[in-house]
């Protein structure tokens, strides 16, 4: 059996001027996760619960918890800060520098042939996914299959 523990004694009541703040904010942004704050915001000033939240817009009920908490003690402006800054890479620069010199003088077929490049040079095993996702997002390029 599984409990959840959730903060739902976080309550909103948003004032006309505070929705359309939040409507004019919505229009401006267009990063993903910031609209999904906002979103938060509306539904929980439709009484809706923690849990109802993270379901509809997908997220956990912790991110629900804190986003509201945010938004009571420092409102919108604070809300919308975007302080992600992403997982470090595993690979240093100068590796990243050594698949692009790799692949320059001989293309990688497939993202395989990357894995195991990878794997080889640097003794990192990683899942074929990620290393398309390394190949696509850190050197703009393309294997020919995904293994």
């Amino acid at each position: 059996m599984f409990f959840y523990i959730t903060m739902d004694w976080i309550k909103i009541s948003l004032s006309f001027e505070q929705l359309e703040e939040i409507k004019n904010a919505e229009r401006q942004i267009d990063n993903k996760q910031l609209l999904k704050r906002l979103q938060c915001l509306k539904l929980k000033n439709k009484k809706w619960t923690h849990t109802e939240i993270s379901e509809f817009i997908d997220t956990s009920v912790h991110s629900i918890s804190e986003w509201l908490k945010t938004y009571k003690q420092g409102g919108l402006r604070k809300l919308l800060q975007w302080n992600y800054k992403g997982k470090e890479s595993i690979l240093t620069q100068e590796d990243q520098e050594k698949i692009k010199a790799r692949n320059k003088e001989k293309p990688f077929n497939t993202a395989k042939e990357a894995k195991d490049f990878i794997k080889k040079e640097f003794g990192v095993h990683w899942h074929l996914h990620w290393v398309q996702k390394l190949l696509k997002k850190n050197f703009n390029f393309r294997t020919n299959s995904p293994d």
